[in-house]
């Protein structure tokens, strides 16, 4: 954006940065809502967690497929493949693969796997509200019929 100042018609640039939600976190978003909390499955360690401007997502591969009892950072020889590729770390950062490989099939698998049974949950809860929203006017029903 230019503009003019004073009379002498000098010109200087002013920039603005605009920062919009989409930008933020991209990537990381929807898989941290999809997992809610960090988890392993077998030598894959999805680890989930959240800054001041949202939501993170992280997978590694572990040197082994023993239960992690300790935080994924003390694990020795533990590789990052899935993580932060670019922006502004903590503003604009942009999530993505790290390294390529078998695990990608793997982790696709359980997305897809995950929500499949969110959207069980989705229905069933869908179900059950149904039920008692029927129930109810059931209920208003042969209130009204009996007066």
């Amino acid at each position: 954006m230019w503009q003019k100042l004073n009379k002498n018609y000098k010109q200087v640039r002013v920039e603005l940065l605009v920062i919009y939600p989409e930008m933020i976190m991209k990537g990381a978003k929807e898989y941290a809502e999809l997992f809610e909390k960090s988890q392993q499955h077998g030598r894959l360690y999805l680890q989930v967690g959240e800054h001041a401007r949202g939501k993170t997502f992280r997978i590694w591969i572990l040197p082994n497929d023993d239960k992690l009892t300790e935080s994924i950072h003390t694990v020795k020889d533990a590789v990052e493949v899935y993580g932060v590729t670019g922006g502004q770390p903590g503003w604009t950062e942009t999530y993505g693969w790290l390294h390529k490989g078998s695990w990608q099939q793997d982790f696709e698998r359980l997305v897809n796997s995950k929500k499949l049974e969110k959207e069980a949950d989705r229905k069933k809860n869908q179900a059950l509200c149904e039920e008692s929203e029927k129930e109810k006017q059931d209920k208003v029903k042969a209130l009204l019929e009996a007066y």
